[in-house]
């Protein structure tokens, strides 16, 4: 098949100018996935939480227990997206439950669905930018409420922001206490006016708070030091005065350096701040019963400097951490917005002055920032790139990249404690398969080989110990999945961060890890007679599904090249596995495409030409060549190949505007051949890219 015309392909452009074709991929990538930082948006306890699986947890019957049968209640929130798609959610109801997006019906419960009898599982459409999801849900004689999620929730977290004009940017859903169906109120939200109803969770204090700050948020018993943090915009470099008034002690930092002291009583003083954007962090000392009475300004010579906190959905000039005792983080500590504090009650994070008011971290751009698989394999690629050519742009990019998700890590952990569900790191916080934590987590080791990042040894050891103590495992300890199954994906959702913890630790006992791993796939996929692997074996049935499909066998040829570039040339299964890895580019060579590329299906042409597949068997077939593995003759045969392979790449799945084509989708598994026939192609799938570029600069290590 043809993806595109043949004068738009790489090929035509460059011809064997491999370097500018890699150089067209990458960039490309980078371009339309640009350095973002997290976003942080107000929050609250008090509303709409999600639990440890992703189910937002709408619990009306505990939050209204007084709540009469047959009334409702309606809530509301938005979805962004980048592109039109179209998502599988579930759901989950006591009662009767309707949902609508954009204004149109496409949920609505039926009685076999009700009463938690069985989840619901639907499809909504979703156009680029907000969507606007509406829920209406009836309190029967047994339960009122119902939950909600993406289907697949670690792959496609679902991150809802407030559809209110009045709580523009805050996080999550908001909800109505109970009504009457056929009221006026719940006519008019049906038809799409918000303004009839008052909006819960609450976003005022109740009459008679205290005016102290650190009360409301705190508690009039608490005691020791809060830390508060603003912003300012400063012109032009100069000093700003800083006055007020105080009961209580405090200091005031610019970044991390002191700029003004007091105890108690008026004060004022002038600080040298620079232009631009200036951090303030104020630590103040909390007494109990007692009101700091904090009055604080900042002025320059144009006035009075508007303080803003820099948190999406709040209007509050400050945000707050605490309460600290005499292990007080120093002012640096809290200069970084990624950072949990530890405080004598455990770790703690910002806080807004509102009623159960919490900062939070949201990862949201499409890709950069978000902790996937296939973004581990991308980076991993664009890295090997990018020191092949001495390219430091792109390996800041991807040390960037890196860094954000290994330092956010502890937060993650902290959110998915508080609020369910993190806003961050989502994959890697949910960690229950190889694919919550493997890929990613060997580009993180190549990352930290060239560069130190916070957070990132910490992280990669509870990756280890995920796969030593809690990964699933057969009585023969190979790794399995939680349903049943076994997949040959899974090989390099293992192997090479084994080999990279083993370089990081020390510890051969990873190494031989994934030594064990790879031969025991080994007897329980490799189809002898085709030199091929099934994807899939039933652990139940004790069988495989014989089915070779594309990028699962390049999966296997690819973890085996990663390991044995570390593998000692001395070590007991150096042999066993040379021998498994030759066998199998042997059974791969057989059943190369007339263009050069694999097909979808390795042993049925009539499939398309897969790129990502083909991407891996091109590394495999340069690193075997370049370790010696191969004799002369499977020596030529894989350069012919791998050069055929990357040719075809250029000229039916790279365009000369960098764009990849003939990528197979996320797979799932099944006995069936219609199954893996059917799967379709996906353009500029992440799965492809950066193992794209990889095998270009294979292709050009293998030419040395």
């Amino acid at each position: 098949m043809n993806y595109f015309e043949k004068r738009e392909s790489a090929f035509e452009l460059y011809g064997e100018k491999d370097n500018e074709v890699i150089a067209l991929m990458a960039n490309r990538f980078i371009g339309e996935n640009p350095q973002a930082p997290y976003q942080y948006r107000l929050d609250f306890t008090s509303g709409i939480l999600c639990n440890t699986s992703g189910w937002y947890q709408f619990d009306y019957g505990r939050r209204f227990p007084k709540a009469r049968t047959g009334q409702v209640c309606y809530s509301i929130g938005n979805l962004y997206c980048h592109s039109p798609k179209t998502a599988n959610f579930q759901l989950r109801c006591y009662g009767p439950t309707a949902c609508f997006v954009n204004g149109e019906e496409v949920f609505h419960s039926l009685p076999g669905q009700e009463n938690f009898r069985e989840p619901s599982s639907f499809p909504i459409s979703l156009k680029a930018g907000q969507n606007r999801f509406l829920f209406e849900t009836e309190k029967t004689e047994i339960g009122f409420g119902f939950l909600f999620r993406n289907a697949m929730p670690q792959w496609e977290p679902t991150h809802f922001t407030a559809a209110l004009e009045e709580r523009q940017g805050q996080a999550g859903f908001a909800y109505t206490a109970p009504l009457e169906r056929n009221s006026s109120q719940a006519l008019a939200l049906l038809g799409g006016s918000f303004s009839s109803v008052y909006w819960l969770p609450k976003q005022e204090y109740e009459s008679g708070a205290s005016p102290c700050p650190l009360i409301r948020i705190f508690g009039s018993k608490s005691s020791g030091t809060v830390a508060a943090k603003s912003s300012f915009f400063h012109k032009k470099a100069g000093n700003v005065r800083i006055k007020g008034h105080t009961n209580t002690s405090f200091k005031v930092f610019a970044g991390e350096e002191l700029c003004c002291e007091a105890a108690k009583g008026d004060f004022e003083i002038e600080f040298h701040f620079p232009a631009g954007i200036c951090e303030v962090i104020l630590l103040c000392k909390k007494e109990p019963e007692k009101e700091s009475g904090l009055a604080l300004s900042f002025e320059d010579e144009y006035g009075t400097l508007s303080l803003n906190a820099g948190i999406k959905g709040y209007e509050g000039e400050w945000i707050y951490a605490g309460v600290f005792g005499k292990e007080l983080p120093d002012a640096g500590h809290f200069t970084q917005m990624n950072r949990v504090h530890p405080s004598p009650d455990g770790n703690c994070y910002w806080k807004g002055d509102l009623p159960a008011a919490c900062v939070r971290i949201f990862a949201e751009e499409e890709l950069y920032g978000k902790w996937t698989y296939p973004c581990g394999v991308t980076l991993y690629g664009i890295l090997k790139a990018g020191e092949f050519f001495d390219r430091k742009d792109w390996l800041s990019y991807v040390q960037e990249y890196a860094a954000m998700t290994a330092e956010v890590y502890e937060y993650a952990l902290y959110d998915k404690k508080v609020f369910g569900y993190p806003g961050v790191d989502t994959q890697i916080s949910w960690l229950e398969e190889l694919d919550d934590c493997g890929s990613f987590g060997s580009f993180l080791l190549e990352a930290l080989r060239l560069k130190d990042m916070e957070g990132a040894v910490s992280l990669a050891n509870a990756i280890a110990d995920f796969m030593e103590h809690q990964q699933h495992r057969e009585k023969d300890l190979v790794f399995s999945r939680n349903d049943g199954s076994m997949w040959t994906d899974d090989m390099y959702m293992s192997i090479p961060f084994l080999c990279r913890y083993y370089q990081l630790s020390g510890q051969e006992a990873y190494l031989a890890e994934a030594c064990r791993q790879a031969l025991l796939f080994q007897q329980y996929f490799y189809m002898p007679e085709q030199g091929l692997m099934s994807h899939i074996f039933d652990v139940t049935h004790q069988k495989i599904n014989k089915i070779p499909w594309s990028r699962g066998n390049g999966w296997v040829l690819f973890s085996l090249s990663e390991l044995l570039l570390v593998l000692p040339k001395e070590h007991p299964n150096r042999t066993a596995l040379e021998t498994f890895f030759t066998e199998m580019i042997k059974g791969v060579l057989q059943v190369q495409g007339e263009n050069g590329l694999w097909h979808q299906i390795l042993d049925d042409p009539s499939t398309y030409e897969e790129a990502s597949s083909t991407s891996m068997f091109i590394c495999a077939f340069s690193r075997g060549i370049r370790l010696g593995i191969f004799d002369e003759e499977l020596k030529n045969q894989s350069r012919l190949s791998l050069e055929k392979a990357w040719r075809g790449m250029k000229q039916t799945a790279i365009s000369r505007k960098g764009d990849l084509y003939g990528v197979c989708q996320g797979s799932g598994c099944s006995f069936s051949r219609s199954y893996y026939q059917q799967l379709g192609w996906r353009f500029n799938d992440p799965h492809g890219i950066g193992i794209g570029i990889l095998a270009g600069v294979e292709k050009m290590m293998a030419d040395q």
